[in-house]
């Protein structure tokens, strides 16, 4: 092979990389974009900017390097490139609907049993409104959530139940099956999927009820124990 023939072939060589570089970098910015500002969607609790901090860092970075933190009141994500060197990050967020006490903490918690965010028993007055479960064995948890999938059940027909019931009822001891209403009203059931004509006898019961008055589901009846 001549002189000649030689530079062509190494031209040949370094063209072809030059290309293949070339088509790498146009794929990575059709595929793999590089991103220098983030668009935050679906927030309710957490802070926008809090988490465009966690999630994106100074300076442009290509789509697949961003990540997303594990935060239990993040339930799911989409992540997009919506152009201009734009991410859209759709987030859906679990939503409090009830107060927790595991632990000897109390959690401000999901419907799927995740522990939101602590409540120290003095700020407790603040988050008037939610119904707190408590009596829940240390073995149904791990750190941040309820594991058992019946505990989580049961929780969720409670709070299933109409908005006028539901309000009526303060606390909820999960084990012993037993509702807690104002006047330290408490009532016993067998099971808490209770009919809608059984939620009327119950709230019947609470109205007309002396303080501290106790009641004992039996075969669709309520017994009223001994006040203590």
């Amino acid at each position: 092979m001549d002189f000649a023939a030689r530079i062509r072939f190494v031209m040949g060589i370094i063209g072809f990389f030059v290309v293949l570089f070339v088509v790498k970098e146009v794929l990575a910015l059709n595929f793999d974009p590089i991103v220098y500002n983030l668009q935050i969607e679906g927030l309710k609790y957490l802070n926008p900017s809090y988490l465009k901090l966690k999630v994106m860092p100074i300076g442009g970075v290509h789509l697949s390097k961003l990540t997303v933190p594990s935060d239990p009141f993040i339930k799911s994500y989409t992540l997009n490139y919506v152009g201009n060197g734009m991410a859209l990050l759709d987030v859906k967020e679990r939503s409090i609907v009830c107060i927790i006490y595991a632990n000897g903490k109390y959690f401000l918690a999901s419907k799927d049993g995740y522990f939101l965010l602590e409540v120290p028993k003095a700020a407790l007055y603040k988050a008037t409104g939610y119904t707190i479960f408590f009596d829940i064995d240390s073995l149904n948890l791990n750190d941040d959530r309820i594991i058992n999938p019946m505990i989580v059940k049961e929780i969720d027909t409670i709070l299933s139940y109409p908005s006028w019931f539901r309000k009526k009822i303060l606390e909820v001891d999960v084990k012993k099956k037993t509702l807690y209403f104002v006047k330290g009203v408490s009532v016993k059931v067998q099971s808490f999927a209770l009919s809608s004509t059984v939620q009327q006898v119950i709230s019947k019961l609470v109205e007309n009820s002396e303080i501290g008055s106790r009641y004992f589901e039996i075969e669709k009846n309520f017994v009223h124990l001994p006040n203590l």
